[in-house]
């Protein structure tokens, strides 16, 4: 095996109820040095991600960060990691250029399920319900969905 990936809700640095490692740092003594652990989830930052790098595992999946911010990586290359948005807001939106399906989603109060971003409640109010209700999950904010 090349390397395992997790992607974990409560953040790259979570822990099981319990422990005193967290996911990657369990996961990385259980496979060993031959195989690599990437570990997703909570990296906002230039700080966060060589925060999961250093202590907590070997790769990190940057998925959400780079919704908010799609020149994230580029900036830490670049050396402007502290220009990273970490937040989402109406302006970085438009910005990030999101497909309408993902514009949709997270401008719903449920987000469909997925975890929410550290900003989101700045664009609840953009929710247009174009796609509808989606069953199970509720109505939106905007009441005509």
């Amino acid at each position: 095996m090349d390397y395992l990936s997790l992607s974990i809700w409560g953040g790259y640095d979570a822990k099981p109820k319990g422990a005193d490692q967290s996911f990657g740092q369990i996961f990385k003594q259980i496979v060993g040095d031959d195989t690599k652990v990437m570990v997703v989830g909570g990296v906002f930052s230039e700080a966060t991600a060589a925060d999961a790098v250093t202590n907590h595992t070997d790769l990190i999946g940057v998925g959400q960060g780079t919704l908010i911010d799609p020149l994230f990586g580029k900036k830490i290359l670049d050396g402007q990691g502290d220009t990273i948005v970490s937040q989402i807001s109406p302006e970085q939106v438009k910005k990030a250029a999101w497909t309408p399906g993902l514009f949709e989603a997270f401008t719903r109060e449920d987000s469909l399920g997925l975890p929410a971003l550290p900003g989101q409640e700045s664009i609840l109010s953009l929710h247009t319900g174009q796609f509808g209700e989606v069953k199970g999950m509720g109505s939106s904010t905007s009441g005509s969905d």
